[in-house]
């Protein structure tokens, strides 16, 4: 019987314990994987749209389609598996960038003091910094189900020369920005 209750006491332990950590790994395993089936050469030919993982730190090179619609292309890709503070992301832009693009990280985030906290508090963020000298609306679909299909999100669109931050509070693997407009 004590062998029973033992064996009960050790899977309340170790079961949450265990479940957390093997999520993580899932999610980093799920991360390397996209991060190498993602890589090609850049800069990619310019296009309406491309989707993006979770992890990944890129910037895109706005291209003029006609007065008011942009193609872009991906000028630089890396992985990012940082998890940043949700309230002190301009630090991670440069001041200055190159001239018609915009930086973004699709990353997760947090804030609090404790770990507790910052579990609670995690969430999705798709930070940017426009460098351009116009303000963008553009079209966000994300995959929050593993090899599911795209679904639309709303966005605050991108601002000259500002940092913006778009959270979830749910799992996104992939998001696809399309459909660039210069905002009269």
């Amino acid at each position: 019987m004590h062998a029973i209750n033992l064996l009960i006491e050790i899977n309340i332990i170790i079961k949450p314990y265990y479940i957390t950590n093997m999520k993580k790994l899932v999610f980093i395993f799920f991360c390397l994987i996209s991060s190498l089936v993602y890589s090609q050469d850049l800069p990619t030919e310019a296009s309406n749209g491309f989707s993006f993982p979770i992890g990944s730190k890129f910037t895109i090179k706005l291209i003029n389609v006609d007065s008011n619609n942009y193609d872009y292309s991906i000028i630089e890709f890396e992985n990012f598996q940082e998890i940043v503070n949700s309230w002190e992301t301009d630090s991670l832009f440069a001041k200055n960038g190159d001239e018609n693009t915009i930086s973004f990280y699709f990353c997760l985030g947090t804030h609090g003091d404790t770990p507790e906290e910052k579990e609670k508090n995690m969430k999705v963020h798709l930070l940017m910094k426009n460098y351009t000298d116009k303000a963008f609306s553009y079209i966000s679909e994300i995959q929050t189900k593993e090899d599911g299909e795209y679904e639309p999100t709303s966005n605050i669109g991108t601002f000259p020369k500002a940092v913006g931050n778009e959270m979830w509070p749910y799992m996104i693997y992939f998001i696809g920005l399309r459909d660039f407009k210069a905002i009269k």
